[in-house]
């Protein structure tokens, strides 16, 4: 499956040269990143660094941004290149919308989060209030750069981070995809095999994005496992997007057997892959069923006392269903 012109899987050095050498840019990116990579990749660019985590992730960020664009006397015909994990992707592609109505953006994704889903897509924002992504811009890079290198440097908590953006887009389109999912963990993969499950992964993404870039249809499906993940993560500080999102996964898969004809069998499938690649499934009993309910219902899909929610018929065939508020809480209480 093609992964689209604007994604170049490559030398990320090679082409930050060109762009340095080529256009009026500014770098975008976070400390850990500047700290391996700045001297090697950045030169005497200009260049913004951000802090770590997602309390970075704000309008406050946003405005600090600006201020340095302004300082460097940047334009719409300058060029923000966004060097970093999710949400220095996430930041940076909100910042370069909005700045003077559209800057050029060029994504280049050092996370396998990133590489697989973050910086796929056009989606860019920040969080408001403590809620997650609450303002943000759908707009398309210029170009999106990945190189599997990166990877190299992660931890593997922060790899495991991002295969479960990777089971979930098998899991809601890819039904041989999936199975191939289940015979190794990603970690136990070589460069290469990792790097064959990214472009499949992207390849996904970036079809369903192609024929609904708006989230008005069909990519409403991408937002498997996200609904009860985000409301994790907006109630549990330490438990990244991927643990988040796992845990998400396996809600939605239990809810999928109640309302949607999802087999146990398949349930456990899933709920198998996540636990290989070390990814957690079950609500943390420190959160309540009903404080996690409150996250639930800030939704940004909520409409009244329902919400679109995506389940599964079957791994590889997605439903979405409008779902009653009062029903996913049962059901969750259920499974608790």
């Amino acid at each position: 499956m093609p992964v689209g012109k604007h994604i170049i899987f490559g030398d990320a050095g090679k082409e930050l040269g060109l762009l340095l050498k080529d256009s009026d840019v500014v770098i975008i990116t976070d400390a850990n990143v500047n700290g391996i990579y700045g001297d090697k990749l950045f030169g005497n660019a200009k260049v913004i660094v951000l802090g770590i985590g997602e309390r970075t992730k704000t309008l406050r960020t946003i405005d600090r941004i600006y201020s340095k664009l302004i300082e460097y006397k940047t334009d719409r015909h300058s060029v923000i290149i966004a060097v970093g994990g999710g949400i220095v992707c996430d930041t940076a592609g909100f910042a370069a919308a909005t700045f003077k109505r559209g800057t050029g953006l060029v994504l280049v994704p050092t996370t396998l989060l990133a590489q697989a889903d973050a910086a796929i897509g056009g989606k860019n924002g920040v969080n408001v209030s403590g809620f997650k992504n609450l303002a943000g811009t759908f707009r398309q890079p210029d170009r999106t750069i990945i190189d599997t290198k990166f990877l190299k440097t992660l931890a593997r908590k922060n790899f495991n981070n991002g295969t479960a953006e990777i089971i979930k887009t098998a899991a809601i389109y890819d039904s041989a995809f999936f199975n191939s999912l289940e015979r190794k963990a990603l970690f136990e993969l070589t460069g290469k095999q990792l790097e064959t499950v990214i472009r499949k992964t992207v390849g996904i993404k970036n079809a369903i994005v192609r024929d609904d870039p708006e989230e008005k249809g069909i990519r409403k499906i991408l937002n498997f496992g996200h609904t009860i993940g985000h409301a994790l993560e907006l109630n549990l500080n330490r438990m990244r997007h991927g643990e988040a999102v796992s845990v998400g996964m396996a809600a939605a898969c239990a809810i999928s057997q109640k309302l949607a004809g999802f087999t146990l069998e398949e349930s456990l499938r899933v709920d198998n892959v996540l636990k290989l690649n070390r990814l957690p499934v079950k609500i943390p009993e420190l959160l309540s069923v009903a404080k996690l309910m409150e996250s639930v219902v800030q939704d940004k899909k909520k409409s009244g006392c329902s919400l679109d929610f995506v389940l599964l018929e079957s791994i590889g065939h997605p439903v979405i269903k409008r779902l009653e508020i009062k029903v996913i809480e049962g059901i969750i209480n259920d499974i608790r």
